[in-house]
């Protein structure tokens, strides 16, 4: 069964309703594929008691193919960041699972996916930290203030060091490496205004 996509956004009860279907759909051509499998299986055992009651070696049993569940249609509005990460085998191997199932076509699908409900879940520490972040921020902003201030008063003069203009506005890590058309920055994600 094929899904298209009318339109980008879909409900949550729409999507509910393409995965139920998705579902079911999985669910009649596994029992299928089950019966399929059960009578291959018979058949072999009876090719395999008359072959060893000759002395032959009989070959390996067929195996079961699962059938795949059919894509859910993932909208790649949300995924236009590229990022390499490092996993373990025990990770990939999941994802590898979940392409074989048919849940996904990729391992691109699969990995966004599982870091899109890894955030969900997470969401209560990904809070705390957002807010942790915001009060680091505003206490550096008030230190770097009140340095600037005590030098002003004990004399030291601030020599003004010159804008790099190959710096992130926001973040000023150093983007003289990266690419000239870069648009967004890769330390903290701010949109860059190239003339």
């Amino acid at each position: 069964m094929v899904y298209v996509m009318k339109d980008a956004k879909m409900s949550q009860d729409e999507w509910k309703d393409l995965y139920r279907e998705s579902i079911k759909q999985w669910k009649e051509n596994y029992k299928r594929a089950l019966k399929e499998w059960t009578d291959r299986l018979r058949d072999w055992k009876l090719q395999a008691k008359s072959r060893l009651a000759k002395g032959d070696i009989p070959p390996f049993p067929p195996l079961p193919h699962a059938p795949p569940i059919s894509p859910l249609p993932l909208a790649h509005g949300g995924r236009s960041n590229v990022i390499a990460s490092r996993i373990g085998d025990d990770e990939l191997q999941s994802i590898d699972m979940l392409i074989e199932a048919g849940l996904f076509n990729t391992r691109s699908e699969a990995v966004a996916y599982l870091v899109r409900e890894g955030i969900k879940a997470r969401k209560d520490i990904l809070d705390k930290v957002a807010s942790a972040l915001e009060e680091i921020r505003r206490i550096r902003k008030e230190a770097e203030k009140h340095i600037s201030n005590l030098k002003k008063e004990i004399g030291l003069t601030e020599t003004e060091k010159p804008e790099n203009e190959n710096a992130c506005p926001k973040c000023g890590k150093d983007l003289s490496d990266l690419p000239e058309d870069i648009a967004v920055c890769p330390y903290c994600g701010t949109k860059l205004n190239k003339s």
